[in-house]
């Protein structure tokens, strides 16, 4: 790849090739033209050029033309690879469940197998994070969410890392915390952690420990003392409001900050027994709110502009009251997404998913998320 000044980059002018804002992190795919908006975004951000191995041109690609049939063609291709990462997501959740009840039953953790199982969910973000960073809900019998939520929060913790510039072995070890750090979970009751009913006092204190149980399961399987302590803090706050230990910010450790700031999205996102899910861009806002006092800045920074304002996935609304899904995230500018359109303003389906940029202001801008309920109805009707 060469270097790319900003200056190269006219409104509305299109780049024959992946344009990244450094050696992993893909900024503009060749159907996306540059925006005055992206430029002003680079500039206030003080990039000052780009890379890419492609070429400037007024036009789009060839393979990226908008032709119906070559439409179609990028559509089947995406969901043929969207259907991949989903394989994998159940092959690996099958397989963390597994471990979880290997370590039920046997007191067993083998840390070969778990660090294999991290490098293979670092490839799958590596090689598809529009796919990966999706976090599809995918259970497990018999443990519920626990197996998926593993998965799920390792691979957001991998991401977080990798954005964070983390060498690779230390990106491997928060994924195993992220991975691990709900096994102490297997100490206690099913009955306990899958109730959609208020717990008594001392069910909420045998909760409350299973960080301390994941901490000595780690520790006792020989797992290096920064992934077990990443373990343990996982529900530790900022403002020393969390738990076990009530520690504040500067006293916990970077793995556990980010196992904390994954694991807390992850759950949001996520269906549990005792309540609804909430969208990406709500679960994304919350835990804005709560930016400095429960989770660090600089590891929410890195969760924003790793998965945008609008997280892969997210239904929203446009200007023109057309409704899309956003398909790419965009890492300058997190508050503009690519979206994939499915129906117009008047409700019609588009037959051929067309691809918007989105904009600040105007048509195509941001209206609202639709809410989890109103995005499960239309992913129902597509699929019907």
């Amino acid at each position: 790849m060469r270097k790319l000044s900003i200056r190269e980059l006219p409104p509305n002018s299109y780049v024959d090739a992946p344009v990244y804002l450094d050696e992993s992190y893909i900024l503009l795919a060749p159907d996306i033209p540059v925006t005055e908006t992206l430029i002003r975004r680079l500039v206030d951000w003080e990039f000052t050029q780009v890379l890419t191995a492609g070429k400037v041109a007024g036009a789009p690609a060839p393979d990226a033309s908008g032709s119906p049939g070559t439409t179609l063609n990028k559509n089947l291709k995406e969901q043929e690879a969207s259907n991949q990462v989903l394989a994998a997501y159940r092959q690996r959740v099958a397989l963390v469940a597994s471990i979880f009840e290997r370590y039920k039953m046997k007191n067993e953790l083998k840390i070969e197998e778990i660090t294999e199982l991290v490098k293979g969910l670092m490839s799958l973000v590596k090689s598809q994070p529009r796919y990966a960073l999706n976090l599809p809900d995918v259970e497990s019998e018999g443990m519920a969410f626990l197996p998926s939520h593993a998965v799920k929060s390792s691979i957001l913790a991998v991401a977080l890392a990798d954005f964070l510039k983390l060498p690779p072995h230390r990106a491997i070890e928060v994924g195993i915390a992220g991975l691990l750090h709900t096994i102490g979970m297997m100490r206690i009751p099913p009955e306990i952690y899958l109730s959609d009913r208020t717990l008594g006092p001392r069910e909420k204190q045998m909760i409350i420990a299973h960080p301390i149980l994941s901490f000595r399961a780690l520790k006792e399987a020989g797992f290096p003392m920064q992934i077990a302590v990443a373990v343990l803090e996982h529900h530790e706050r900022m403002d020393g409001s969390g738990y076990p230990r009530k520690l504040v910010g500067d006293r916990l450790s970077l793995y556990g900050k980010i196992v904390a700031v994954a694991s807390s999205y992850v759950a949001a996102v996520s269906e549990r027994p005792f309540r609804q899910a909430r969208d990406g861009h709500s679960g994304i806002l919350d835990l804005l709110r709560d930016a400095g006092k429960f989770y660090d800045e600089k590891v929410l920074r890195a969760l924003v502009l790793t998965l945008s304002i609008y997280p892969i996935g997210t239904h929203v609304e446009l200007g023109n009251k057309s409704v899309g899904v956003v398909i790419r995230t965009n890492p300058a500018s997190p508050k503009l997404p690519v979206v994939r359109l499915l129906v117009n303003g008047d409700g019609q389906p588009y037959p051929d998913l067309p691809m918007v940029q989105v904009e600040e202001s105007g048509e195509l801008s941001i209206q609202r998320p639709l809410t989890s309920e109103e995005a499960r109805l239309y992913k129902e009707a597509r699929t019907s």
